[in-house]
């Protein structure tokens, strides 16, 4: 018998190129699955009414604060800063509650609306029914591998700092796959008071308890054998990446369009919004800035021969 499968479209809009792409997903999606759209909204904003039309789980951000994960809906995140949804890297509290509410589940895939595929989903999702994989995503690399990435910093909890930067793994979350063990096991972790930023959090938490890691394609010891650049291309492992771009799968710029290259994942594929991108891209260089400041800060502490900062 097929696994029982959750797939969420995660979106905060859903307008008719929405609902297109989520029917589409329907109707390429293995039967077994269980297709649902996931939509954040802030307090006071509308339903779409076209949205009644489809299965859905919504979830506004007053719900996603009052989650029982101390550390990832504390006043202050790890930047220092006020607390923030995409800034702080907290984002995958919505997909988290959404499997809270639906846990029948054996396996659960989230998707975010600016990921495409140029072919037939169905030959996608196919690939991997055959994965035992915890955490299965994109763009998979170690500590050793991307030592300066801004968002070591901010794991924290549940083990020694020590043993959470031996295990530090990072990983690109617009589209994963977890197992129902991974979904327990991260929920307890984060009521325990483990926090930090989604795209270290959930690789690092499967690495430290032994679950399997699987990277969908691009490269690196996480993919498995055959699928090496087979569903998607980034510079993820490379020490000259932007964004983890050049590729067909990474964090910025987006792209108005998917590219030509057959059966291939894409991100992000949605309109350029200037001010969204330059303020978010300030936000981030912010982020970068301050970590570098502390980097720097506990280099000339360890010259000098004190203890570093806490």
């Amino acid at each position: 018998m097929p696994a029982r499968t959750l797939l969420l479209l995660q979106t905060h809009y859903f307008d008719a190129g929405a609902a297109r792409a989520f029917r589409r997903l329907v109707a390429e999606a293995p039967a077994h699955f269980d297709c649902r759209v996931l939509m954040h909204l802030p307090p006071g904003a509308p339903v779409p009414p076209r949205l009644a039309r489809h299965p859905h789980h919504i979830v506004r951000t007053d719900a996603l604060r009052a989650m029982p994960y101390p550390r990832k809906t504390a006043a202050a995140d790890w930047t220092g800063r006020a607390w923030e949804l995409w800034g702080g890297g907290h984002c995958d509290l919505i997909p988290l509650h959404a499997m809270r509410a639906m846990p029948d589940f054996d396996r659960c895939w989230v998707m975010e609306y600016d990921v495409a595929f140029t072919g037939r989903w169905s030959r996608f999702f196919d690939a991997f029914e055959a994965s035992d994989a915890d955490l299965l995503t994109t763009c998979v690399r170690t500590r050793d591998h991307d030592p300066h990435w801004v968002c070591w910093p901010s794991l924290a909890g549940i083990e020694t700092p020590e043993r959470l930067a031996e295990a530090a793994t990072a990983a690109f979350l617009p589209l994963f796959r977890v197992s129902q063990r991974m979904f327990r096991t991260m929920d307890a972790a984060y009521a325990a008071g483990f926090g930090g930023h989604l795209e270290a959090t959930w690789s690092t938490l499967a690495r430290l308890r032994g679950f399997a890691i699987e990277d969908i394609g691009g490269e690196g010891p996480f993919v498995a054998p055959g699928n090496a650049r087979r569903f998607y291309t980034s510079a993820a492992t490379s020490a000259a990446q932007f964004y983890l771009a050049p590729g067909t799968f990474f964090a910025k710029p987006a792209m108005y369009r998917a590219g030509t290259r057959r059966d291939t994942l894409w991100h992000p594929v949605k309109p350029w919004h200037w001010k969204d991108e330059i303020g978010a891209g300030f936000r981030e260089w912010r982020i970068i800035a301050g970590a570098k400041r502390r980097a720097l800060r506990d280099w000339i502490a360890r010259r000098r021969g004190g203890p570093a900062p806490g």
